[in-house]
């Protein structure tokens, strides 16, 4: 199907976009006239909008947001190269109506698939019976990959108060108080930083609990001589950062000692061989044979790592099924892992900026195994 040139040259208006985002554009091989967007950190990236309420429509001619009357301020001020309305219901049902009672020319529909609902999607189906409709998930993630100076800027700040996070945490006595002890001071400490809210709930598994990989905190007392696995990240003006260190509540036992060597080597590994150009998938297998060379290849279940940005998992995914290359500006975590039942885990993690010359690591704090008192 030939290109939509004239939905092309209006959604490719140069702008800088209030949450520190750049300039969208559909590609030229898009199948569809117009776009629905429904998913709230991709109307974050197009629009500005902050609130948890909106729907973003993409025409030939006109660009136009959506949202209910909770919002009216915020939009005002927020979204500025957009037709704003105040819908008197959901944003996505006030903006099928608009469509209806203009009678807007939408042409081939493109809506996000992999976001709405059921019941949107009933609902889409409904409200603009005979149109046609196209399923353009993952198009404005697309254009999120690849960061501009502001957005590095933003998640420059929020690994730094990550970072920071981590060093109060070295300096704090946990053995004898709780994983959601050291949780809540964790995100207290970056919420007085400047962090907004946390991008998702703070990893603090201790003891045999370190061996689950997205072990929430829980009640449990850490001990002497455990492994201790915190995951934390911040975020700021929307972008987020991820990271995870292992520490050691006093000397641990030889297999214990082992994996984290292992771990912290493939770590290293992989991090040495990022760079734009580098294979996802291979970037993985560097990480995962050091792993599988040391008798642990089992015990490392998930991917290397994934994008990061406006979520904090996003694309590109770094696994072995991946068919994803790097690109400059991407900013990804790598990430290995091991977990033995009934002996503990390990995971490793730094967010990274990706660039020709490799990996620059935006997530600071010493990877080496830092006793906690």
């Amino acid at each position: 199907m030939k290109a939509r040139k004239s939905l092309a040259s209006a959604a490719t208006k140069r702008r800088k976009l209030p949450a520190g985002g750049k300039s969208f554009s559909l590609p030229e091989s898009r199948k569809f006239d117009s776009l629905i967007v429904t998913h709230l950190p991709n109307i974050r990236f197009l629009t500005g909008f902050t609130g948890s309420s909106g729907c973003v429509l993409i025409t030939p001619r006109k660009r136009f947001f959506f949202t209910d009357f909770r919002y009216r301020e915020q939009a005002a001020n927020e979204v500025k190269d957009f037709e704003v309305h105040i819908t008197p219901g959901a944003a996505l049902d006030g903006c099928c109506r608009y469509i209806i009672a203009r009678r807007l020319k939408t042409g081939v529909i493109g809506f996000e698939g992999n976001q709405i609902s059921l019941r949107e999607h009933k609902l889409l189906r409904k409200l603009l019976k005979g149109s046609r409709f196209f399923d353009a998930s993952g198009e404005v993630e697309k254009q999120r990959r690849i960061k501009s100076r502001q957005e590095i800027t933003h998640l420059r700040r929020a690994c730094a108060i990550a970072d920071a996070a981590y060093k109060k945490l070295a300096r704090s006595k946990v053995i004898g108080k709780s994983e959601k002890e050291i949780a809540w001071m964790l995100e207290s400490t970056m919420r007085q930083a400047g962090s907004g809210p946390m991008p998702f709930e703070i990893i603090v598994a201790s003891g045999p609990r370190s061996a689950m990989p997205h072990g929430a905190a829980s009640g449990r007392i850490i001990g002497k001589g455990e492994l201790v696995v915190v995951d934390l990240g911040a975020t700021v003006a929307g972008y987020c950062s991820d990271a995870t260190r292992t520490f050691a509540t006093g000397p641990l036992k030889p297999k214990q000692e082992k994996i984290y060597q292992v771990v912290e080597a493939a770590q290293q590994m992989a991090l040495e061989d990022v760079a734009a150009g580098m294979s996802c998938a291979e970037i993985d297998k560097i990480a995962r044979d050091h792993i599988a060379a040391a008798g642990f290849g089992k015990a490392f279940g998930h991917s290397l790592g994934h994008g990061v940005g406006l979520e904090a998992h996003e694309g590109p995914v770094l696994s072995p099924k991946s068919k994803e290359v790097l690109e400059s500006g991407m900013t990804v975590t790598i990430e290995p892992g091991i977990y033995l039942e009934g002996i503990g885990g390990v995971r490793i993690e730094d967010t990274v900026l990706v660039n020709a010359r490799g990996a620059e690591r935006l997530t600071k704090f010493p990877r080496g195994l830092t006793s906690l008192k």
